[in-house]
């Protein structure tokens, strides 16, 4: 028997709290469709495990985590392609969780991806990777409770993961502009932990300001497929988590290259702009496909004749989590 799966990447919109009755990092995102994450495992009859990576992206790190966490012995696992590493569109999660539950699947059992994530230590700060995994669209988390010293640690059971509150499809219409700084990568999981471990609290008008943009905003106007609320609402969530965020990275955004594709975007009448996690991918919301495809040539020329070379792809939500298929 052999078990893949396709699992998407994500946009992370931000954090709308950060620290509040012990209770941290409350974030939403949005699954994409581009790039992916597919695996493949199969059987062989050996007492080692094989891993073939097909992808030419480095993951050892990735497989090294599954190896520590599941016993693999006796698998073949092929990598057939994977979301780039470093730039924000949430690609450890992703890898590590395919993995998992192809793994789990051929074993006999579900693919019980909240149990998985516990046993990987996967949604420690973000609840959005799981979400995007399971159910795709765009998502809301509960944020989790912090230890009594105020640490954020790993997630000992499924109840102790982030819960997603809010789960909606992204209207077929919408698309999203992602352009990559190629001479930047985003934090490294080691550097995260020191932004990431130790939460503080907002001064409370700022709280309050984050929560209306959520839950007054921008969850109401995805439900009326109000692009333009959605947008405004997004711009300015994500400008305040950065403040939050610039003494770890510098700035508003991650680097003078992002700062520059943002502006640039927002010059061009996109609807919302971002920074998806610590970068350097950032993105615009365009209401139609041909429209962002006219947007995304015009931004790419003008940040080029500035000497900022880069990656950038037009890609729309995708509603539904990770395949799962069985070939017997």
């Amino acid at each position: 028997m052999k078990v893949a799966v396709y699992a998407p990447a994500r946009i992370h919109m931000g954090f709308y709290n950060f620290l509040t009755d012990s209770i941290a990092y409350g974030d939403l995102g949005v699954a994409i469709e581009r790039p992916r994450v597919a695996v493949r495992i199969s059987n062989i009859d050996e007492d080692v495990f094989k891993v073939v990576n097909k992808s030419n992206v480095d993951i050892s790190d990735c497989i090294d985590r599954v190896t520590r966490a599941f016993d693999l012995s006796g698998v073949y696992i092929e990598i057939l392609d994977v979301i780039p590493r470093h730039m924000g569109l949430g690609s450890t999660t992703q890898i590590m969780l395919a993995i998992a539950c192809a793994l789990s699947v051929l074993r006999g059992s579900s693919c019980n991806v909240r149990d998985l994530a516990v046993r990987l230590c996967r949604g420690r700060d973000s609840g959005v990777g799981l979400a995007a995994f399971e159910k795709g669209g765009f998502v809301v988390n509960s944020g989790r409770k912090v230890s009594e010293g105020g640490k954020v640690l790993c997630p000992n059971s499924p109840l102790d993961l982030p819960q997603l509150i809010f789960r909606a499809p992204v209207p077929r219409k919408w698309s999203f502009i992602i352009f990559t700084p190629k001479v930047r990568k985003g934090l490294d999981e080691v550097s995260e932990r020191k932004a990431m471990d130790m939460p503080t609290q907002l001064p409370r008008d700022i709280q309050y300001e984050l929560y209306k943009l959520v839950f007054l905003h921008m969850i109401p106007s995805i439900l009326r497929r109000d692009i333009e609320v959605f947008g405004k609402a997004l711009t300015k969530l994500q400008f305040t988590v950065g403040e939050y965020f610039s003494k770890y990275q510098g700035g508003v955004f991650c680097c003078e290259e992002a700062e520059l594709i943002i502006n640039t975007m927002l010059k061009y009448n996109v609807k919302g702009v971002g920074q998806s996690s610590w970068g350097p991918s950032v993105y615009g919301l365009v209401e139609e496909q041909g429209k962002a495809i006219k947007v995304a040539t015009r931004v790419l020329k003008e940040v080029k004749s500035k000497g900022i070379e880069v990656d950038y792809m037009v890609v729309k939500a995708s509603n539904s989590g990770a395949k799962i298929i069985i070939n017997e």
